[in-house]
This record gives structure tokens, C-alpha cells and sequence, in this order.
């Protein structure tokens, strides 16, 4: 197996052992994430979070595709649950954050996480999980499955605003 396959299969048994839990534990890793996304800003500087080296994403570009794919993640549990057509919306691409500000980001992915958070709590404990919706990388996932990917997809992210962080050049606050 390649390491690619390695990581792949090892994030999808994440996700599926993360979807087994009850819709209670889901909402608390939620939660969580929305706390480790905080962590990760604490200190970053409006100039820190626009530095970008390489072709590597600045800390902004990261909350843009954060905000952007969240949203639409959460729409499409949403379609799942309620056994709706997907809107096909959730945007897997770079989005543009350097047109905000890094305090208006941080509300907006306050919101974003408080958003999920009552849509995970909303939802009911023995939903329809032959409805999936499919992952780029992953192939179908059902609802609870989506939400577990919601905490994957955001680590994955701030561990890549980490890396930026850690560049020799990153700006010093």
C-alpha cells in the first residue's frame, strides 16, 4: 500500500469509529473542535494570518475554506437527514480570505462551529444512514459519518495553520 492509501484508509476508520458514538458525543466533538480552532488563533496578528510563503495558503486562505466547505458540509447533512437532494454546494477549493479581516473570520467560524454544534444536536440518534453523500477522497458517507469528517477535515487545517506558524519567516507577533 502507498502511504497515500496508508493515510486515506486510516482517516476513513477515524471517521466511521467517530460516527459510531451517540448524536451526544458527536456534539461534544463538536465542541472540541471549535475550541481547537480558537486555540489555534489565539495571538495570530492580522499581518501573521495574511503571510504566506511559497504556494503554500496563508492562515486566511485557510479560514476561507474552512468557512466556505463547513457551510456547505453542514447543508448537506441537513439534505441528508431530511432526505433532500444534495445542493451539491460544499466547496473543497482555496477560498479567499485576505478581503476579511482575521477578527471578522473569527466570528464567522465562531458561528460556523455554533452552527454545527445545534445541527448535531438537532438531528436524531437513529437517522437514516443508507442516504450518503459523496467524498472526493473518502466515497459515500452518511450523515454521522459527515459530521466526523467535519473534526478531520478542521484538524487537518489547523494543523497546516501550524505549519505556517512554524515557517522561519512567519511574521513575530
Amino acid at each position: 500500500m502507498t502511504q497515500d492509501t496508508d493515510s486515506r484508509e486510516q482517516a476513513l476508520s477515524y471517521i466511521r469509529h467517530q460516527a459510531a458514538k451517540s448524536m451526544d458525543d458527536l456534539a461534544a466533538l463538536m465542541e472540541r473542535t471549535a475550541a481547537d480552532c480558537a486555540r489555534c488563533l489565539e495571538g495570530v496578528s492580522e499581518e501573521q494570518a495574511s503571510f504566506q510563503h511559497d504556494e503554500e495558503w496563508s492562515i486566511k486562505e485557510v479560514l476561507g475554506h474552512m468557512l466556505d466547505s463547513g457551510a456547505g458540509v453542514n447543508r448537506e447533512i441537513g439534505n441528508l437527514v431530511e432526505d433532500r437532494p444534495s445542493a451539491r454546494e460544499a466547496r473543497m477549493g482555496v477560498a479567499s480570505g485576505a478581503d476579511r479581516t482575521l477578527k471578522e473570520m473569527r466570528q464567522l467560524l465562531t458561528d460556523l462551529w455554533g452552527e454545527t454544534g445545534r445541527l448535531v444536536a438537532s438531528l436524531p440518534e437513529a437517522g437514516n444512514l443508507e442516504r450518503t453523500w459523496e467524498h472526493p477522497a473518502f466515497g459515500p458517507l452518511n450523515f454521522r459519518e459527515w459530521i466526523a469528517f467535519q473534526r478531520l477535515h478542521a484538524m487537518d487545517h489547523v494543523q497546516q495553520m501550524e505549519k505556517v506558524k512554524a515557517h522561519p519567516d512567519y511574521p513575530k507577533a
